[in-house]
């Protein structure tokens, strides 16, 4: 009897094991699902629509291909909001990329740890995201290595101007200048967002007569509305050095308004200068000339660096968060880096450019 008791216990035993083993390799085996976050409409469509694009491509080049799922966040904390609640609760992903601009992964920060999720953007810059949830983190550069690299560059200067939109990117960067430049800027004048007309505030800015004037827009219509209509008083500025950042990057926010648009200095993305990326950037199916080197290689870094993790948790039996925060990265512009406790990766610096004869060129 006690036999048979002890052969029927083990049996059971072996059952529930060999059950554990096939539900483990079946949780390991189950694809990678990844929500991505995207501007596919509004100002800063063109950007999302090259990420897309190169999204799709790595993950055609990954050794297991992630399942993509886009959602429209249009530049905007609400959009942001609602998309993360699509891919979350109707899609069932298992992370985040994005947000793309800083005001929509600002929105989606407090709902990730309360739906155990993480969000790894490629592009968002503010110093906000610092100190934020443990379970957001970011491949781009801080705006305040933005800021001190440009008041770094003006600090000669007595006065000047700052423009700025109103959204979290752009206010975050005029906060850090003004921390930085403090009573040497003489004009601080800042516009709502998607405004169309800024000639009142560009008449205060004439009246202060400043040595320097930073362009402080976000991507899209307007900072090309902000150079045109700068462009209508080209006699007044042409006197003034205009310094801006990486929203003037891309040829097609200037090629309006050329002329002013030269010998601008741009603070912005660092050149990334490898044979791989330079390789990745050749077998791109179309161009990148509005999202750029340094953020088309964050994108491919975001999408390899999260399906890596979520297949690391799965097998070592750790969380998403864990595996992505703790362990080196690989990549284009990340490989090496970490982010040693912060939302921030480490080691990521500015680069300065000049537009001469209608480009952005390295300094």
């Amino acid at each position: 009897m006690k036999k048979s008791l002890l052969s029927i216990l083990l049996v059971l035993s072996l059952t529930a094991c060999s059950s554990s083993v096939v539900e483990d390799e079946s949780k390991t085996s189950e694809p990678v699902k990844i929500g991505v976050l995207l501007p596919l409409s509004g100002g800063a469509s063109a950007y999302g629509e090259e990420m897309m694009m190169v999204l799709n491509h790595q993950n055609s080049n990954l050794e297991t291909p992630a399942e993509l799922y886009f959602e429209d966040s249009k530049c905007e904390a609400a959009s942001a909001v609602t998309g993360f609640q699509k891919l979350v609760d109707i899609q069932g992903v298992d992370a985040i990329l994005g947000g793309f601009c800083s005001s929509e992964t600002l929105a989606i920060e407090p709902l990730l740890e309360q739906n155990d999720i993480v969000a790894l953007s490629a592009t968002s810059s503010s110093p906000e995201i610092e100190g934020k949830s443990k379970n957001l983190m970011t491949l781009s550069y801080s705006d305040n290595v933005i800021a001190q690299t440009m008041a770094e560059d003006i600090m000669e200067s007595d006065s000047i101007a700052i423009i700025s939109e109103q959204n979290d990117y752009n206010i975050a960067l005029k906060n850090s200048l003004e921390s930085i430049l403090g009573e040497k800027i003489i004009t601080n004048e800042t516009f709502e967002k998607n405004s169309t007309d800024m000639r009142n505030i560009i008449e205060k800015v004439k009246a202060s007569n400043p040595e320097v004037l930073i362009l402080n827009p976000n991507v899209g219509d307007t900072s090309i509305n902000l150079l045109n209509q700068l462009a209508e008083s080209q006699d007044f500025f042409a006197n003034v050095r205009l310094v801006s950042q990486e929203t003037y990057v891309a040829d097609d926010s200037r090629t309006q308004a050329p002329e002013l648009a030269e010998s601008m200095t741009l603070f912005a993305a660092p050149n990334l200068t490898s044979q791989e990326v330079d390789s990745f950037v050749a077998s791109l199916p179309s161009t990148i000339d509005t999202l750029g080197v340094f953020y088309s290689s964050t994108a491919s870094d975001a999408l390899e660096n999260l399906v890596r993790s979520i297949q690391d948790s799965r097998s070592n039996g750790t969380s998403v968060q864990e595996e992505l925060s703790s362990n080196p990265l690989s990549g284009l512009a990340s490989s090496g880096k970490s982010f040693d406790g912060n939302n921030f990766l480490q080691g990521i610096k500015a680069g300065k450019y000049m537009i001469v004869d209608g480009k952005a060129v390295l300094q």
